[in-house]
């Protein structure tokens, strides 16, 4: 099922999401909001009556069509309410992707919505709704004690739908939750396949992280884990495991080398290739076990507190640019490794130093530029990204 954003309707879907891409083996039904927008348009809001509508909605397609299961991808709007949804009603769909959102922060996350797989798909480049609610919501669902969860990190992508990212974290869903390990290992694999640009030129690695998280139930680990495979089966699933640490482990090594024992902004770390290795590979050894030798994940979340003094600054209404550029200086010392600023700040603070004469920014912020601005616009620099994704090219699926 197909749920769009604001201000459209069910055409959205099929304009959108290609047959040949979007999982062609499924029916696949794009529908309207559950309710009216402006014109002809439509919206899905998060009231209850809203999900209960969509509730009837499913049980009435339930009488037409023979279901084995029921999956929901929600873009923008859409996205936020498919988790919404699940939450209110799990026993009605097994797995939801939801695309350039997060969650409401009043969708339930019981022990009764956590039976459902919840993919977030997010581009960290949206301009329309910020990278930053899909972290947020993905800490927050795991917090909560989700264990079927995914983050699927798009690298300076927009607010645009993508039929081939969105069908990855579809195949992670039934993945997941199917009981044929046939069939969850021809998924896995296919997540592991290079897709190659898409229809909008856009390229990214394979979803490895998606990818293990389904061959770890081979080895009888996280929820829902097959027993009894045959062996067959259950050599191939070792032998794309063992590959797949290998991939990791000479990336780690090319890591080393920039990083080296700790993180240090002075040392200029690659910033856009270190934050998509941490969402491209979690859950495969090799990195979890350098991440925690670094200290990776106690340091991202510590950033990520003390960030908030940059959305206070920047956000402010009554700051003077001056003011603004001296206080997100000062605090990105130690928020440099946060993923989710807004687009425009490395920009603006490069234009705000520029007129560091009529902002009358002193030699103390300056300096904070030097060496705390200026190392971290280079880890972000289009080249340090292009490393890291040649070192995943180099990736093929072991025959």
């Amino acid at each position: 099922m197909i749920l769009h954003g604001t201000g459209l309707d069910y055409r959205w879907g099929m304009s959108n999401n290609p047959v040949a891409v979007f999982r062609p083996d499924d029916i696949v039904i794009s529908v309207d909001g559950t309710g009216p927008g402006q014109g002809d348009s439509r919206l899905f809001l998060g009231e209850k009556k809203d999900a209960e509508g969509f509730r009837d909605f499913l049980a009435e397609i339930r009488k037409h069509f023979k279901v084995d299961q029921v999956f929901l991808y929600g873009h923008s709007q859409g996205g936020f309410f498919v988790t919404f949804y699940s939450g209110l009603f799990p026993e009605t769909v097994a797995g939801v992707v939801a695309h350039a959102s997060g969650t409401w922060t009043w969708t339930e996350t019981g022990k009764r919505a956590q039976k459902v797989a919840v993919a977030l798909l997010h581009g960290s480049g949206d301009p329309v709704v910020p990278y930053r609610q899909s972290p947020g919501a993905y800490a927050a669902l795991e917090e909560a004690g989700f264990d079927r969860l995914l983050l699927r990190r798009m690298p300076g992508y927009n607010h645009w739908p993508n039929a081939v990212r969105a069908t990855e974290c579809l195949d992670w869903c039934e993945g997941m939750l199917t009981a044929d390990p046939d069939r969850a290992l021809s998924l896995a694999v296919e997540m592991m396949r290079p897709k190659g640009a898409d229809e909008y030129q856009y390229e990214i690695p394979p979803a490895f992280a998606a990818a293990r998280m389904v061959l770890r139930r081979f080895q009888g680990e996280g929820p829902d884990p097959f027993g009894g495979v045959p062996s067959t089966l259950q050599d191939r699933a070792s032998e794309l495991i063992s590959a797949l640490d290998k991939l990791t482990t000479d990336i780690v090594k090319d890591f080393e080398k920039e990083i080296g024992k700790k993180l240090d902004l002075g040392k200029e770390p690659p910033l856009a290739g270190l934050l998509a290795f941490r969402a491209d590979f979690r859950g495969i050894e090799p990195a979890e076990r350098w991440f925690q030798k670094i200290g990776f994940d106690k340091a991202e979340k510590a950033h990520a507190k003390a960030a908030g003094a940059i959305f206070d600054a920047w956000y402010a209404e009554k700051k003077s640019d001056g003011d603004r550029y001296t206080e997100i200086v000062a605090a990105l010392k130690d928020a440099w490794l946060y993923d989710g600023y807004p687009l425009e700040l490395g920009e603006r603070l490069t234009e705000w130093k520029g007129l560091a004469k009529s902002l009358d920014l002193d030699k103390k912020a300056l300096k904070a530029n030097d060496d705390v601005v200026e190392p971290w616009l280079k880890g972000w620099e289009a080249r340090v990204w292009e490393r890291y994704s040649q070192a995943c090219s180099k990736w093929k699926v072991p025959k």
